[in-house]
Parts: C-alpha cells; sequence; structure tokens
C-alpha cells in the first residue's frame, strides 16, 4: 500500500495502481500528481482537502469528478465524508473498503482479479483510454 493515501481532491491515493508515484503527499510522485491543479490549490490556500475551502465545489472540482474515468466520481462522496467524520474516520472506511474480500489484501480501482484468484468488482477502465 502507498504510503500516502490520500489525495487534497478526495480521491484515494491508497487503491491507485500508478506504480511510480507513492501518493499525492509523498515525496516520489509521478508528473500527474506533480502538476495537479487540486494539490497546488489547496497547498496553496493551507487546506488539507478541497473540502475545507470556502470555493468548494468549484468548477474545476466539479469537472474532474464528472468525467470518463469512475474513480473521479468518488472525490465528492468522499470530501463530503471527509468534512462529516474526519479524514481518520475515512481513510479507515477507505481501508477497509479496497481490500479483497477473500484475502485481505489491498486492492486497485480497476483490478479484476486479487493474486489469491479472487475476481473483484472493479471499475472498467474507460474505453478512450484502453489499449487497441
Amino acid at each position: 500500500m502507498k504510503p500516502s493515501r490520500s489525495g487534497p481532491c478526495g480521491l484515494y491515493c491508497g487503491a491507485c495502481g500508478a506504480p511510480d508515484c507513492d501518493g499525492c503527499r509523498s515525496d516520489r510522485t509521478d508528473d500527474s500528481v506533480r502538476n495537479c491543479r487540486f494539490k497546488t490549490c489547496a497547498d496553496g490556500r493551507g487546506h488539507a482537502f478541497c473540502g475545507d475551502c470556502a470555493e468548494y465545489p468549484c468548477a474545476p472540482l466539479a469537472a474532474f469528478a464528472s468525467d470518463e474515468w469512475p474513480h473521479h466520481g468518488t472525490m465528492k462522496p468522499n470530501l463530503e465524508f471527509i468534512r462529516r467524520y474526519g479524514p481518520d474516520a475515512w481513510l479507515a472506511a477507505q481501508e477497509k473498503q479496497w481490500r479483497c474480500p477473500g484475502c485481505g489484501a489491498g486492492v486497485m480501482w480497476y483490478q479484476k482479479t486479487c493474486a489469491c484468484g479472487q475476481s473483484l468488482n472493479a471499475w472498467e477502465v474507460p474505453t478512450s483510454f484502453r489499449p487497441e
């Protein structure tokens, strides 16, 4: 599991499959995280999460959360959960949600099968991003 498990936008980094990134708040990030407008904005405003901002939900966040990637759709409910119950309760819930029901190993957003052989109820990668 990634050392950094939460992004300021409400994504759960613990279920992200990017191999060259240890999570949005880590020292080892990929280009998409280094250039992330939500991370830059939250950091610049001194917010831990976008939901802490007086401008939440902003138009860019709403647009990103409703694009073709299913995991982006978790941002708003995640941020609402964090606002209501706090980040520790949210992380605990996410860590439970993103576990294999067979063996308990951590799983990723688009992972169809666990290493133990258990089929997983994962999202489909948008067709526009699938290799031919």
